[in-house]
């Protein structure tokens, strides 16, 4: 009989880790730190809930955002119109929405809007 027991929790010897020597020696690595700029993004464009006409339905944050200033300047919140037509310049200028862009080129009187 083997000086050795195999079973549960007790691999072969010959199976076993040599002394030195680990499967992993670099280990899991470190986490990605996130600028601010990745995080905002990453809030912005995750979907929200909202209803529409009685229906559940789903879509990014910054386009509910948009939709409310869009509803506030038609009622004639005029800060919501200015806020809405620096946003649609910025759009038209630049291609691409991106609200990292937006959220920095905006001053702190029109942050204060939304």
């Amino acid at each position: 009989m083997p000086s050795y027991d195999v079973g549960y929790k007790k691999p072969p010897r010959h199976s076993q880790f040599k002394p030195g020597n680990r499967c992993n020696p670099k280990g899991r690595g470190k986490r990605k730190v996130e600028t601010e700029a990745e995080i905002l993004k990453r809030v912005l464009n995750f979907p929200a809930e909202f209803r529409h006409r009685g229906k559940s339905k789903r879509a990014p944050r910054i386009e509910l955002m948009i939709r409310r200033l869009g509803s506030a300047a038609v009622k004639g919140d005029v800060g919501a119109a200015a806020m809405l037509l620096k946003i649609r310049a910025h759009c038209e200028k630049y291609g691409d929405i991106n609200p990292t862009i937006i959220t920095h080129s905006l001053s702190k009187e029109d942050m204060r809007v939304l």
